[in-house]
């Protein structure tokens, strides 16, 4: 009995082993057939994205465009960064942006015309140094740096290398059509067409600008934040307004745009440099303003602003309130 029972339980084992591969052979297929019949579902599974093959390319042609003012290796790290985000809203953000509607009746408020004035009190040896260097008015000056800033408060948030990168990956229209169509963008429009493509290349030459900046003042680019559209530090400058603007008041060897001096040392050599002089007329001090920021809004509340200090330094306003408050000194970031 012990040998004619072992072939029974082996034949039972083969039937149950039989039944279960054919149950997974079902299934198998079942499923096969399902993703066959369904080429979609399968897209769905694993999406590709054109980003990386776009940033290899764009990587390239900065590595070459920059050779002999900045190693490839600089390059690579920063472009092989999880830091490094293509933020697609930014083109579309510039598309829609509309000048003339900013809120620039705010800084004629008396509570900023005030800051202001506490400002150019605390500051006003620095700031005649500065107009009698580049005859440029000291309350321009601090027109200025209240409009631009709030006084040094509002630099912007945004990494400045993913604002550059991202416009400048923005000529390829298939990263935008998804965001285009909710906003209700036509990127089939000819003149939006080439908006894209002039802002596009604009954005590659700034950041070729930004990464020779980085590396000679050894900063780590995704440490500088500025404004949505890419300009930094208190003047809100673009690279190469830093690059040809830059002033570098304290000696240090470096330009650093978050130095209350610096800062307003660069904004008068900009003014300067673009033909602004303490004998010119009101209408060519405006012209030159909106070189700064081709505004005529902004250009007309810079001067509102300067008035108001010129009035109130007329009267000879007592600053006694000013003391006390946070009102930014010039050597507070020395």
């Amino acid at each position: 009995m012990h040998f004619s029972w072992m072939p029974f339980k082996s034949r039972k084992g083969a039937l149950v082993l039989g039944i279960f591969l054919g149950i997974a052979g079902i299934i198998a297929g079942l499923v096969f057939g399902f993703f066959l019949l369904n080429p979609q579902v399968k897209a769905d599974v694993k999406p590709k994205s054109p980003i990386k093959s776009y940033t290899l390319k764009l990587e390239e042609e900065l590595i070459k465009d920059l050779k002999g003012k900045v190693p490839s290796t600089f390059i690579k790290r920063v472009f092989s960064s999880p830091k490094l985000k293509f933020l697609p809203g930014l083109m579309i953000r510039r598309l829609t942006w509309k000048e003339a509607k900013l809120p620039y009746y705010q800084f004629l408020e008396p509570a900023r015309i005030k800051r202001a004035y506490c400002f150019l009190i605390y500051n006003k040896e620095f700031l005649n140094s500065l107009e009698k260097r580049f005859g440029v008015d000291k309350e321009v000056l601090t027109a200025i740096f209240l409009v631009e800033t709030n006084l040094g408060k509002n630099t912007g948030k945004f990494p400045v290398i993913n604002v550059f990168y991202s416009l400048a990956l923005a000529k390829h229209l298939d990263l935008l059509k998804n965001l285009a169509k909710q906003k209700g963008v036509r990127l089939t429009d000819p003149k939006v067409v080439r908006f894209i493509e002039k802002r596009s290349d604009w954005a590659y030459n700034e950041l070729l600008y930004f990464l020779e900046i980085c590396y000679k003042n050894h900063w780590n680019p995704f440490d500088v934040k500025g404004s949505v559209f890419g300009a930094f530090g208190y003047p809100q400058f673009v690279p190469k307004s830093y690059l040809t603007y830059g002033y570098d008041w304290n000696g240090d060897g470096i330009v650093d745009l978050y130095n209350v001096q610096d800062a307003l040392a660069s904004i008068a050599n900009y003014l300067k440099k673009e033909g602004y002089s303490l004998s010119s007329t009101f209408q060519e001090k405006k012209k030159v303003i909106m070189k700064y920021n081709i505004s005529e809004p902004y250009a007309d509340t810079v001067l509102k602003v300067a008035q108001a200090l010129k009035a109130m330094e007329k009267k000879k306003v007592s600053a006694r309130w000013c003391y006390g408050n946070s009102t930014q000194r010039t050597g507070s970031e020395n």
